[in-house]
């Protein structure tokens, strides 16, 4: 959250030549209400290279997101103490079912993605690393649940969770069976790439950074935005909206992605949900939060992998296609 202090609202108000008469907290955040009835949000440049990527946006033409405001001297930043500053305009976002909202928000990631795109030679080397260091850590960590399940079954006396982890340890093991599946498939494709079509991702997706007015729809919150696989938006949203109704396979692949990150999405998706069961620390909790949380994260694995499956049968040909 901002530290709220007189000074630096007294600051904005010489930066931007405006008169405050009523702020708010919200979030990481400041709602700034002037005498002249306009609403802002005042935000802390976390990464000073969001400028850089809202100039790029325009240059682009892709006009969908809230641009910061100028300042007196012309710079879309103001600096306090430090640290910096910018002003956007504030607009009241229309409440609807979420599953519409997913979607027009998923269809607006697409645009970005696409008006972005560049195609440039695909760093194999980075993405190895990257990609190994993620296949070193899930297999530290499937030894983990492996040792548990040991631990659980020798228990004389059972908790409540341990029973639960025993029934559902048979699911963590087509997770990890179908991580080798997915590696495997990964491993093949990704020899076949030598020129990738990156593009500007949003990098921080959630339905709270985007706003639907009665003119337009915007990306707000650009702050972690970078040059990278556009599959790294839909991660995320998967797992934190996947229970909702919306058909995510259209969702996804209307986005021209191919078979390669298709299959990394998925991946991934598994990776951080078996990365993020912290079996040590759910086991030591005595409430039934553990149980929701595993239960919780293994059903949204199962979407994922019922996901995969349509899609494999989908591109994969039939004996009579061949």
């Amino acid at each position: 959250m901002i530290n709220f202090s007189q000074s630096l609202i007294d600051n904005v108000e010489k930066n931007y030549k405006i008169k405050s008469i009523q702020v708010t907290p919200i979030n990481e955040t400041l709602k700034i209400k002037t005498k002249k009835k306009k609403e802002y949000v005042l935000k802390r440049v976390k990464n000073k290279e969001v400028i850089d990527i809202y100039y790029f946006l325009l240059s682009q033409k892709f006009t969908y997101f809230i641009m910061p405001e100028l300042t007196v001297n012309n710079q879309l930043f103001m600096a306090y103490n430090q640290k910096f500053y910018y002003l956007i305009p504030y607009y009241d976002d229309i409440d609807y079912p979420i599953e519409k909202k997913l979607i027009d928000y998923i269809d607006l990631l697409q645009k970005l993605h696409n008006k972005t795109s560049i195609r440039k030679n695909f760093n194999r080397t980075q993405f190895n690393r990257l990609y190994n260091k993620k296949l070193k850590r899930l297999e530290r960590q499937f030894q983990l649940l492996d040792l548990y399940i040991v631990e659980s079954e020798n228990k004389k006396y059972k908790s409540i969770f341990d029973w639960t982890y025993i029934v559902k340890y048979n699911e963590i093991m087509f997770i990890k069976n179908t991580l080798i599946n997915l590696n495997e498939k990964i491993a093949s494709l990704l020899e076949e790439i030598d020129v990738y079509e990156y593009c500007i991702i949003h990098n921080n997706p959630s339905i709270d950074h985007f706003i639907v007015t009665n003119e337009k729809n915007y990306l707000i919150s650009f702050d972690y935005s970078t040059i990278g696989f556009k599959v790294h938006d839909f991660i995320k949203l998967f797992i934190d909206y996947s229970e909702y109704d919306v058909d995510w396979m259209n969702l996804i692949i209307k986005d021209e992605i191919t078979e390669f990150e298709f299959y990394y999405f998925i991946f991934n998706v598994l990776y951080y949900i078996i990365r993020n069961t912290n079996i040590t620390s759910l086991s030591k909790n005595k409430n039934y939060e553990s149980i929701n949380i595993l239960i919780h994260n293994l059903h949204v694995a199962a979407k994922a992998i019922e996901l995969y499956q349509k899609y494999d049968s989908i591109s994969s040909p039939t004996e009579e296609q061949e």
